[in-house]
């Protein structure tokens, strides 16, 4: 018991102590990765199949063989099992599995674990979804001292997970009371509380996913004349700056009107440019495109194209008017 308050003070301080967002402590997907493909609103997972697994506070999921019964090539087990249990703060404070799903259908799953405990004290766990862990699917227990299926949450209700966007997403395992041992998960759509057979539906295929389509175009600016008010010639230079989230800007094209611009070239942050003919203030207007083929809104600059020199007149005195000599 002792071991346990202790754990869950510090889970509460780790809370308060921590300023960084939960996500930023999770291991990024690593794209043209491996993952699970869900079918048909179903997507089996032998549990020592991970993509990445990350230990904490002294204690990691081990791979075992000792008890029987399992399916694949093992079970995980929460060790050292001397008694710990994390029922708050476990996102960034218990040892964590993490799998990557690629997700056709999307709805509310309901959360399937096969395990077994060594006692009633080493039979729960927490489920989550891309870093988070949402109240729906914490506290998975009362799996039991034999292997068995279990859904229900302490909050005597089943373990659900909302997939609101198809692709790829990431589920996740956190260890609530060490000693556990698990063997598989089951996410599905069907809300039938009939549990699975022995060892459950066949794991599913995992398929190589790569990146999602780039669709964010890059963002720029220029600057006419490093920035002058005004200038007495058609040529001038256009200082160009863009970024792109892919990291690579590499087209651009420019325009004097706006809607008419020349054909794609390729992107330099210095060009030279022509103004139109004619006094009066000039505009600019540059896209800047990315491989992936996005194109910027236009960004413009402007500059007063003044071509005309001053013009002298003389006033007085006027013109054939006799000046005499000023007086000795």
């Amino acid at each position: 018991m002792a071991h346990r308050m202790h754990a869950r003070l510090a889970a509460h301080l780790a809370l308060i102590i921590l300023s960084v967002s939960c996500n930023s402590l999770l291991p990024s997907l690593a794209w043209a990765a491996t993952a699970f493909q869900e079918s048909s609103g179903q997507v089996v997972i032998d549990a020592e199949h991970y993509n990445s697994k990350v230990p904490r506070n002294g204690q990691d999921w081990v791979l075992k063989t000792t008890t029987t019964g399992y399916a694949g090539s093992g079970y995980l087990e929460a060790l050292p099992n001397t008694g710990i249990s994390y029922n708050t703060g476990y996102v960034t404070s218990s040892p964590e599995l993490v799998y990557n799903v690629q997700f056709a259908t999307t709805g509310t799953y309901y959360v399937w674990v096969r395990g077994i405990g060594a006692t009633g004290s080493d039979d729960s766990l927490h489920a989550g979804l891309d870093g988070t862990g949402p109240a729906s699917a914490d506290r998975i227990s009362g799996i039991g001292t034999t292997w068995n299926w279990k859904r229900d949450t302490m909050d005597a209700a089943p373990a659900t997970l909302v997939i609101a966007s198809p692709g790829l997403h990431t589920i996740h395992l956190w260890m609530r009371e060490d000693g556990l041992k698990v063997d598989k998960v089951l996410l599905r759509t069907s809300s039938s509380s009939t549990a699975p057979s022995g060892t459950g539906p066949a794991e599913s295929p995992r398929v190589t996913v790569g990146p999602p389509p780039d669709t964010t175009p890059p963002t720029g600016s220029v600057t006419i004349n490093g920035g002058s008010a005004a200038t007495n010639n058609t040529a001038v230079t256009l200082s160009l700056s863009a970024t792109d989230n892919s990291g690579t800007v590499t087209q651009m094209q420019c325009s004097s009107d706006g809607t008419t611009f020349t054909p794609a070239e390729p992107y330099k942050t210095s060009t030279s440019w022509t103004l139109p003919a004619g006094d009066g203030q000039k505009t600019v207007y540059v896209k800047f495109g990315d491989a992936a083929g996005n194109w910027s809104s236009p960004v413009s600059d402007a500059i007063n194209l003044d071509t005309t020199p001053p013009q002298i007149a003389i006033t007085s005195p006027s013109d054939g008017a006799v000046i005499p000599a000023p007086t000795p």
